[in-house]
């Protein structure tokens, strides 16, 4: 018998609230980021073909036990509490099913296949994984579109002691001017536990050191040169609000984050920037529906981030920032085919040492801008892609691009002054290996009158 389950897909709509500076074109961008929203909450994959269950004919009575097979790595509890099937409770085929998405969903495993069987007269579940590569180190050495050479080492643990745990190290330098200019030295640490023993908390840990030579320049005006020292730290803890004890849906969270900075004047002056401590508190909510298919991703996720410095926490500056994300990763017909959406909006009072809260080119935000071309305190940006598999290798997809987006200062805000970049490229899904895809795209640049390459090992969002 051919099983079939619909996978649903579940959008939700959230008000962004500009403040008075720019506000109706703001609103403008925040109704046009909610028609996206509501005009792709309906769009849903369509019905998909289960493989049989071995033992499927057995699914009328009981589970006595569920079992998982495969997972050297991953702890049970992990995989457990993914599932809608438990023991004790009546078979459910959709249950046994919808099990196997969801493990999917963690991102750790290349299959997962379930069987039914008879022990003893009960019944038993067991769940089949095949395990991806978790621990990676990795020799760095790149050079970034602007012609910057970084070289050094990166350690990535994506299943950290078999929690679903996220531990990466990465320590390189890096070079201006193909290895002629400006030299500098960068280390971060990040590490993020979705759930705490199985409890409805987890929390996010990011650290790093700067210690690099530069220029100090804003809106097209070079003031002077300097050696910039820094050392920042932020923490959340997050609680999740769902019944379930898996990592969809909504999670809510609060922390802070401190950074200290100082500039050692090397030429001319230092113009707007400052030596200082920044200590904030932030909070902010996430809601994450997102399905892992072979070759690509289904589903919705949104975020808001609110964060506020004050000199009573300790801090140098003042300031007020809310950054809001929503992201649509669309199914098209074609099994191979997809359009992913990313939308953001940020809005910030001011930023602390002299600096500007946003900045837009470079290949996370603008393909085809140089980074940091322009700056400011309001960011507007969407990202589109739509990308389709080669038929005969459907780890391989191509793409095509179009990045739009600016940035505004204080309430000067026109939402019809937008840059839009378009550009084509390949994508190479690392199966074997946890959150890994050789990312290739190529963007024109009108300003610099040429094309801009752009190489990575993950995806754009």
């Amino acid at each position: 018998m051919t099983l079939r389950t619909v996978f649903k897909q579940h959008a939700r709509t959230q008000a962004v609230l500009a403040n008075q500076q720019g506000r109706r074109s703001l609103l403008l961008f925040a109704l046009l980021g909610c028609s996206l929203l509501a005009g792709f909450a309906g769009f849903s994959s369509k019905a998909q073909a289960a493989d049989a269950i071995p033992g499927e004919q057995w699914c009328d009575r009981l589970v006595s036990r569920v079992l998982f097979s495969g997972n050297r790595v991953t702890r049970d509890h992990v995989i457990r509490r993914e599932l809608v099937q438990s023991a004790g409770s009546t078979c459910s085929l959709d249950d046994v099913i919808d099990g196997i998405q969801n493990i999917l969903d963690l991102g750790l495993f290349k299959s997962v296949r379930a069987e039914l069987s008879i022990n003893a007269q009960a019944l038993e579940l067991t769940y089949i994984v095949v395990e991806k590569i978790y621990f990676l180190p990795i020799p760095r050495f790149s050079r970034t579109s602007d012609g910057e050479l970084r070289y050094g080492g990166q350690l990535r643990w994506d299943n950290f002691l078999g929690q679903l745990h996220q531990l990466k190290l990465t320590s390189e330098k890096r070079q201006e001017d193909d290895g002629r200019g400006r030299t500098g030295y960068v280390s971060r640490l990040e590490y993020t536990v979705p759930r705490f023993f199985g409890s409805r908390y987890g929390m996010q840990l990011n650290a790093g050191s700067e210690r690099r030579n530069a220029e100090l320049s804003q809106d097209h005006v070079v003031y002077g040169e300097a050696r910039r020292e820094s050392r920042n730290l932020e923490w959340r803890l997050a609680r999740w609000a769902n019944q379930s004890t898996g990592v969809q849906g909504l999670s809510y969270f609060a922390g802070f984050g401190l950074e200290q900075r100082q500039y050692e004047l090397q030429s001319g002056t230092a113009g707007p920037y400052t030596d200082g401590e920044n200590a904030f508190v932030m909070a902010g909510f996430d809601i994450r529906n997102v399905h892992q298919d072979t070759y690509r991703r289904r589903g919705t996720q949104q975020s808001v981030v609110a964060r506020l410095a004050q000199q009573v926490l300790g801090a140098d500056f003042s300031y007020a920032r809310v950054d809001t994300q929503m992201r649509w990763y669309i199914p098209l017909q074609n099994p191979q085919a997809n359009l992913n959406i990313q939308w953001r909006l940020g809005l910030s009072s001011s930023a602390p040492f002299g600096e500007r809260s946003y900045s837009i080119g470079g290949g996370d935000v603008m393909r085809g801008m140089r980074t940091g071309t322009a700056t400011g305190d309001i960011l507007t940006l969407l990202n589109l892609e739509y990308l389709s598999g080669f038929f005969s290798y459907p780890e391989w997809r191509w793409l095509v691009f179009s990045d739009i987006g600016n940035v505004y200062r204080d309430n000067k805000v026109d939402l019809t002054d937008q840059h839009v970049r378009l550009g084509a490229g390949l994508r190479w899904k690392l199966t074997a290996i946890t959150n890994t895809d050789i990312r290739l795209d190529v963007a024109w640049d009108p300003g610099r009158q040429k094309f801009t390459p752009y190489v990575s090992t993950s995806l754009t969002f």
